[in-house]
């Protein structure tokens, strides 16, 4: 396994908003488990928490619900309580709306968004990272059949990029052994983290893949009855694909008997039936007869989960989780001060020139994982 980090949230758990904990964790795990009831009323919140932090989740449901307005929250350390934030940024969009377990869809939690003061606290008795929501009414409960979780840092973990540098004997001390990076360590957790991030991507930027699960809302595209290629690689699974019908976007049936097929191996979204669009021209020249030039323009819209995982793919995986290791471990070593104890004693190779070494192992990483674009 190329890094510890996981895609699944350590714990899930439906609360009653009175005293009683259901813990889902299995259940939601995997998408061919049982499905589950959750914010069963008003009064239920739902918790996701994880031993690191997180910055997406994804739901497969099995019967979509109907609530009222949802609100996010996480634990804040500045507070001491409980902090409501906006999750996701697809609400600047105009045709965005927050995720409201009314569909398959996802949600972002933006590390941004959260702050620095997003801290770890004990719920029913597991102190982890978490979110929770609530509903402020009830129509129709939504059945979840799995969630999946991206972490902040996917590629790799702040232990492992502080045992690729070799830290624990610098601020390890005979009273106490310090494995991982922390609040108190320079460069502190959190910086680390940031480090990684920016690392993740610098990959997904210069090799334009990925392997860490990603969210695509609302990607248009030109109806083509030789079907569509949609824009990102590591396709994993469509969420909806939608065609505009002169007044609407109209919701289409996913599967080879049904409006269309999608095709994972190559990424394309074949049609099953045809679509008769509307002219985007009147039949005269005449400028003041012309309509619709813009209306019809780009009528398919996609929004699909893509990326692949880096602990399942064999090939790439541990490649791109030494390359994380090795981008941030530069950024740590250019950006912090040391001192003279990360390197001395028998050290026959300074660290000056282990940075440089990095990053050029670094650079010719990338560019051997860069994908080929056709245009």
């Amino acid at each position: 396994m190329p890094t510890a980090a996981s895609g699944s949230f350590k714990k899930v758990l439906n609360f009653d908003g009175a005293s009683t904990y259901t813990d889902i964790s299995l259940t939601v795990q995997a998408l061919n488990s049982t499905a589950v009831n959750v914010l069963d009323t008003a009064s239920h919140y739902l918790y996701f928490g994880h031993g690191e932090k997180f910055d997406l989740a994804i739901f497969d449901l099995a019967v979509n619900g109907s609530l009222g307005d949802l609100t996010w929250e996480y634990y804040s350390t500045e507070d001491t309580d409980w902090r409501a934030f906006t999750p996701s940024v697809d609400r600047e969009d105009e045709d965005g709306e927050p995720y409201a377990f009314g569909e398959d869809g996802a949600e972002v939690f933006p590390y941004q968004f959260l702050g620095a003061d997003w801290g770890t606290v004990a719920v029913d008795s597991n102190t982890l990272y978490w979110v929770r929501v609530t509903a402020a009414s009830v129509a129709t409960i939504p059945t979840v059949r799995r969630v999946q979780m991206r972490p902040l840092n996917s590629y790799a973990t702040t232990k492992e990029v502080f045992n690729f540098l070799q830290l624990e004997g610098v601020y390890s001390t005979p009273a106490a052994t310090v494995t991982d990076f922390t609040s108190s360590t320079i460069p502190s957790k959190s910086s680390v983290e940031a480090y990684i991030s920016g690392a993740q991507s610098e990959i997904d930027f210069k090799t334009r893949k990925s392997w860490r699960t990603n969210f695509v809302y609302n990607e248009t595209h030109e109806f083509d009855y030789n079907g569509i290629k949609l824009d990102r690689r590591g396709v994993r699974r469509m969420f909806k694909a939608e065609i505009w019908n002169g007044s609407e976007f109209e919701l289409l049936a996913e599967g080879r008997q049904n409006e269309y097929y999608f095709d994972k191996d190559t990424g394309m979204i074949h049609f099953s039936r045809y679509f008769f669009l509307p002219a985007r021209f009147g039949a005269s020249s005449a400028l003041s007869s012309r309509f619709g030039g813009g209306e019809f323009l780009k009528p398919i819209r996609v929004s699909y989960q893509y990326g692949t995982n880096v602990n399942l793919d064999q090939q790439q995986g541990g490649y791109v989780h030494e390359l994380a290791r090795k981008l941030s471990a530069v950024a740590i070593v250019r950006n912090s001060d040391f001192g003279n104890i990360a390197v001395g004693g028998m050290d026959r190779v300074s660290l000056s020139e282990k940075v440089s070494g990095w990053h050029s192992e670094a650079q010719d990483a990338l560019e051997s994982l860069r994908a080929v674009e056709v245009f």
